[in-house]
């Protein structure tokens, strides 16, 4: 697969994470897979870079349950 189509893949998973999370207190990636309409897999990894980004958190109490950060 092209690299270039693989990163924007990529962009478009974290951009529709994102929202998702900005927009409710937080899901956990099984629940938010069915919002947005991609993989748990897929989910998951997006929530990871969007945390390595400062963009996302996990919960103090569950390391599944991710919020936005907020600014």
């Amino acid at each position: 697969m092209d690299t270039n189509k693989m990163r924007e893949e990529r962009a478009e998973a974290e951009a529709r994470v994102l929202k998702h999370l900005q927009g409710c207190l937080g899901s956990t990636a099984w629940a938010m897979s069915g919002a947005v309409r991609l993989r748990r897999e897929e989910v998951s990894k997006a929530c990871q870079r969007l945390k390595r980004k400062g963009l996302v958190a996990t919960s103090p109490n569950q390391a599944t349950y991710w919020q936005a950060v907020k600014p």
